[in-house]
């Protein structure tokens, strides 16, 4: 079994776990949730991370990171429970003044009935990464998201993607999502984990394979919250490459 269909196994699993294991106190919980979420006014929301960290002596490194998301939330005029968000991000490290990463990436979303049964979105992503020669990446997509029950839910989209290295190439992804997200203690407490597939249309053994898990825990203070985040990606072009 090669790798790429271990992963649509392991995603299959995933799916059939959480359908199955959803009691019907998370799905009251969250159904409650989304009812109080539709019910409150249009909302937005900023945040902003700025990383910056300078050793001198016999190292002399560099290393400095940004990134920014807005988000909009809510009823605007004829698209009812829409979420529209617009993210980017970007770091830059050097070691004795000579750089080894300089990347970023941009990401807006649109997402129409987002809470409902069938919610249609697009998106669109820009990325670079110099370390890896990659001049740029743009993705388009338009697909669906599926609720299957108040935790999961489960999306398609057809997505052209176009990257230049050497050499600029054009051609067409698959993008599999399924997403599990547990809302606790009346939204005291988010767990949202989701993973990604995508393979090329044209050869399956060429894929992306990102996960991203966040938690976010709410304080005493309204205007504060903690929240923890993993990210991991996988590019199967690098897969025998040691160095990377």
């Amino acid at each position: 079994m090669n790798r790429n269909i271990s992963y649509l196994v392991l995603i299959l699993i995933i799916t059939f776990t959480f359908l199955i294991g959803q009691s019907t106190e998370d799905e009251d919980t969250i159904a409650s949730y989304i009812e109080e979420t539709k019910e409150s006014a249009n909302q937005s929301f900023h945040d902003l991370y700025i990383m910056f960290d300078q050793e001198q002596g016999n190292t002399d490194h560099i290393a400095a990171g940004g990134e920014y998301s807005f988000s909009l939330i809510g009823d605007f005029g004829k698209f009812q429970d829409t979420e529209f968000s617009i993210s980017l991000a970007g770091n830059y490290a050097s070691l004795s003044n000579e750089p080894y990463a300089l990347d970023g990436n941009f990401h807006t979303q649109f997402d129409l009935w987002a809470n409902m049964g069938l919610s249609p979105f697009f998106f669109y992503d820009y990325t670079f990464d110099r370390s890896l020669g990659l001049i740029h990446r743009h993705n388009l997509a338009v697909g669906a998201k599926k609720r299957l029950g108040k935790v999961f839910s489960i999306s398609y989209a057809m997505m052209y993607e176009m990257e230049e290295y050497d050499s600029t190439e054009v051609f067409p992804r698959h993008s599999l999502r399924p997403k599990v997200k547990f809302v606790l203690n009346e939204g005291a407490a988010v767990i949202d984990y989701r993973t990604f597939y995508k393979p090329r249309v044209d050869n399956t053994n060429e894929y992306l394979w990102e996960n991203q898990l966040k938690f976010s825990l709410a304080t005493f203070y309204e205007l504060l919250s903690v929240e923890f985040s993993f990210e991991h990606s996988f590019n199967s072009r690098y897969e025998d490459n040691e160095i990377l």
